[in-house]
């Protein structure tokens, strides 16, 4: 599908612009006349600014997240509140998007169909609940959801920033000072000594060959540095490298914790809009499992869907996967034998709303001391180790 920009005329002798997508001028021409309008003018924009490029940035994502459900929620049609949108946005770049998404829509595309020609501004797991939304019929309500998310997201942020500017500044500090004692005093220090290195105390001489082998060997270092983040990227985008990677962050301790419920949440709200729309369990599973944002947990949700279409409960499919919340396990085992799944699954993601900003807050309570008490021991090996060939020689001199 390409995107055209197009002149028509309506019936009654306006003059409208727009967007739209067709894959020729021909097809362009037949949409708008069953639209009633008559095509006088048709150019195709180029990807640069046809959409596939046009960012929304990040704060104003939220807003178009907001409004979007807002206006669904109010009974408004979805072509119709996105060209009511369109022009408050405060960029031209999220103007040009949005309207990039109404000549989706408007061509027969649905709204996440529209959303994966932006995937640098939507990521996948809101593509993935836009998704899940309009199978379930609940566009609006999962919107909603997604604005509290991002919403926390960006609170958890700053919450992340403030805690890590001290330990930044003190990195940087400290970063300064191994500078100036590895390639200015430690040099000076080792000519005071007649014997060389080889007389120094063990401390300075390990820091002397730490600066001998950064000196000699930092093109290397620097081009395995490029090489693996390299391979991390690339690695990323492969399905089992991103399976083993999510995996392993899910082991991390205490940040692989609030990682899972995260991810549990995630799923737990979009299961329980799923399942409260009439969703055959299977479809909740797969499509909820998708939007958890953990590559790991979704294939075992996914083996769960297959192992409940074989026969079995979802309790019993999920219970055998050791990286599903043993809580998701005991809520969904509670809503399978009363009948209100949807019910207990919202009432876990209540829990979770709850739980996780703690679990940050506990994290970083543990993780800026411990930044602080490593950098503490590298000061003072440092010291050490500049400050001990000095009282060697002036015991020698004494």
């Amino acid at each position: 599908m390409r995107t055209f920009e197009y002149e028509a005329s309506a019936l009654d002798g306006r003059r409208v612009d727009g967007r739209s997508w067709a894959a020729t001028e021909l097809e362009l021409d037949r949409e708008l006349e069953a639209r009633g309008l008559t095509l006088l003018k048709a150019r195709r924009v180029a990807a640069n600014r046809g959409g596939s490029r046009c960012r929304v940035p990040s704060g104003e994502l939220l807003s178009l997240t907001t409004q979007l459900s807002t206006v669904l929620g109010a009974g408004v049609r979805l072509v119709e509140g996105l060209q009511g949108i369109g022009p408050r946005m405060r960029s031209p770049q999220s103007r040009r998007l949005v309207e990039d998404l109404v000549a989706g829509v408007q061509s027969g595309a649905s709204l996440s169909e529209a959303m994966d020609r932006h995937a640098s501004s939507f990521p996948e797991i809101y593509r993935a609940s836009v998704r899940a939304g309009e199978s379930a019929g609940a566009l609006d309500t999962v919107l909603a959801r997604l604005a509290r998310y991002l919403e926390w997201s960006k609170g958890m942020r700053a919450t992340t920033l403030q805690a890590l500017i001290y330990p930044a500044i003190l990195a940087v500090a400290l970063t300064g000072l191994v500078v100036v004692l590895i390639y200015f005093v430690l040099p000076k220090i080792v000519g005071l000594f007649p014997g060389g290195r080889a007389s120094l105390p063990a401390e300075t001489r390990t820091l002397l060959a730490l600066s001998d082998f950064l000196t000699n060997h930092w093109l290397a270092l620097l081009a395995a540095a490029v090489a693996g983040v390299t391979g991390f990227v690339v690695a990323l985008k492969r399905p089992r490298s991103r399976e083993f990677l999510h995996r392993a962050v899910l082991r991390i301790p205490k940040f692989g914790d609030i990682a899972g419920k995260i991810a549990t949440s995630r799923f737990a709200s979009t299961a329980s809009i799923l399942q409260d729309a009439g969703c055959d369990v299977y479809k909740v599973l797969n499509v909820a499992g998708q939007t958890c944002g953990n590559a790991a947990l979704a294939s075992a949700f996914t083996r769960a869907a297959n192992a409940v279409r074989r026969g079995e409960t979802i309790t019993q499919a999920l219970e055998r996967e050791p990286l599903v919340d043993p809580l998701l396990v005991q809520m969904i085992s509670v809503g399978e034998k009363s009948g209100e799944l949807d019910r207990c699954l919202s009432r876990l993601v209540d829990y979770y709303d709850d739980e996780i900003p703690r679990a940050v807050k506990r994290f970083l309570a543990f993780l800026e001391p411990a930044m602080m008490l490593s950098a503490a021991l590298v000061v003072a090996f440092i010291l050490m180790a500049a400050l001990m060939p000095i009282f060697s020689l002036y015991d020698k001199i004494g």
